[in-house]
């Protein structure tokens, strides 16, 4: 996959100025270590949650694919709204809608309630995740840019180790009843700690740069086309005169999309698709690369905690245990990632996608051959190595699309960028699960022939991908054009040890 060229190596920034990003990148990191020590610890907690509330397979799914569809369409006003106001109004915002649908999760009667607060949840996840993006690509460029990201990865690596431990003792001390609604609350204490920091620390808005272009209608066509793809994977029941028809609403609302955003973009509107960024080869390789990697990923990840706890009869303390090489590994990776990626170029981030991709088909091995003790040492083992490569794949990968985006675009790139994935998780985890439950009824037990399927699913979106960015960077064009200046390589090598 190509980079863009760099011809100068960017200013320092002033003492203040350092001061200043390094206090925002700290809100980054809490609000990144908060929403993802939730995604962490949701899939720990479903066991007991289906068995207090009695929900089927299909709640199930939507519980686990509700909130990246919110997610995905926080993003779009989200950036948008932070490019032309400034972030701090929105970062605040999106927290507080955050907290309060984890308030609403945990103390749902039923499990559609559930599934309403994860829904108002993900909304200000994804208001909120806009702005860190924008924050990172406002304040940073170059290898500060990769070390920035490669931080991010590593407050999420640090919330996947955290998490499961303390939901698993959650769920290990409290009664089975109220232990998961405990477990949906966990991540509250560090988002308020974030939204303090952030009142203090970031900078007010002067006023709006520019009236913000939402594409409301752009966005609506978009959720309504990926919710009505999602259901027949979610209820593969349905009756084939509703499947039909579901089809054929796909159809006209995306003709529907794609005769809006034409119109929209014409009238000289900042469309959802933005032209300007729809036209940068490398920007759209990017997003397609993230899109399969991350789908995969999130896929790979409840798929293998559910069979852990419902297949393997594991305790939830007991999964997070064998997870955390796991955890370790992808911090060890995310800090390698900008050292590896100057020497290596985008080659570093097909290598890691292969590599992931023969893992997670590793691991589709173990299940069928292994079991017992046998079971849970291949699992430690491939997903350490899992660890690693994800570890490295994430901050270039992040970096180098999100370097493609013009300047005034940044919030909305980030933002586009985390549509791609959240749509993507929308849709991967709802047939992965789909695939896991296959069979099961009600979906409390898994089997050994489902968890190779779903995971075969998973490696082959990851096979996938790593062709995509192989091709891309097979096409690049020479050096120097892709390879950063001498001087710029130096800077990213000793990324990882100056201050």
């Amino acid at each position: 996959m190509p980079h863009p060229a760099t011809t100068a190596r960017p200013d320092p920034p002033t003492a203040p100025a350092d001061r200043h990003a390094r206090l925002a990148l700290l809100c980054c990191l809490g609000a990144g270590f908060a929403t993802l020590l939730d995604h962490a610890v949701l899939n720990l907690a479903v066991p007991s949650l289906t068995a207090a509330l009695d929900a089927d397979t299909g709640q199930v799914q939507w519980l686990l694919a509700s909130y990246s569809l919110t997610f995905a369409l926080g993003l779009v006003p989200g950036g948008r709204l932070g490019d032309a106001f400034g972030r701090r109004g929105l970062f605040v915002t999106g927290l507080l809608v955050f907290v309060v649908g984890a308030l609403a999760s945990a103390g749902a009667p039923d499990v559609w309630w559930v599934v309403a607060g994860r829904v108002v949840q993900g909304f200000g996840a994804g208001l909120t995740s806009a702005q860190v993006l924008g924050i990172v690509q406002d304040r940073f460029t170059g290898p500060r840019r990769v070390r920035a990201l490669a931080a991010y990865t590593s407050a999420g690596a640090a919330a996947a180790l955290v998490g499961p431990l303390a939901a698993g003792a959650t769920l290990a001390l409290l009664p089975e009843a109220w232990a998961w609604r405990v477990v949906l609350l966990l991540h509250v204490p560090f988002a308020l700690a974030t939204l303090t920091l952030a009142l203090r620390v970031l900078p007010g808005a002067d006023g709006p740069r520019r009236r913000p272009d939402l594409d409301l209608p752009g966005t609506v066509l978009l959720a309504a086309v990926t919710v009505l793809v999602t259901l027949p994977v979610v209820d593969p029941g349905l009756p084939p005169a509703a499947t039909v028809g579901i089809g054929a609403a796909v159809l006209l609302l995306g003709a529907a999309l794609v005769r809006w955003e034409v119109r929209y973009t014409a009238r000289g509107r900042l469309a959802l698709f933005a032209p300007a960024l729809v036209r940068q080869a490398g920007f759209v390789t990017g997003n397609v690369v993230a899109l399969l990697w991350f789908g995969a990923l999130v896929g790979h990840g409840t798929v293998l905690t559910l069979h852990l706890l419902q297949g393997a009869g594991m305790s939830g303390l007991a999964v997070a245990v064998v997870l955390v090489p796991a955890a370790l590994s992808r911090i060890a990776g995310s800090t390698l990632a900008a050292r590896v990626f100057a020497r290596r170029g985008p080659r570093t981030v097909t290598v890691a996608l292969l590599v992931q991709a023969l893992a997670v088909a590793a691991l589709a091995v173990a299940g069928s051959l292994a079991d017992g003790a046998r079971l849970l040492v291949a699992v430690a083992v491939v997903e350490a190595v899992l660890g690693v490569a994800s570890g490295l794949v994430e901050p270039p990968l992040r970096a180098v699309t999100l370097g493609f985006a013009p300047a005034g675009l940044h919030g909305v790139a980030a933002s586009f960028l985390q549509l791609t994935q959240r749509l993507s998780a929308t849709f991967c985890v709802a047939v992965a699960t789909g695939l896991l439950f296959w069979g099961s009824g009600a979906g409390t037990v898994t089997t050994a022939r489902s968890f190779v399927v779903a995971l075969a699913f998973c490696a082959t979106l990851l096979a996938l991908a790593a062709a995509v960015s192989a091709a891309r960077w097979l096409h690049a064009p020479p050096a120097p054009a892709v390879v950063p200046d001498v001087v710029e390589q130096r800077e990213a090598l000793a990324v990882v040890d100056g201050p």
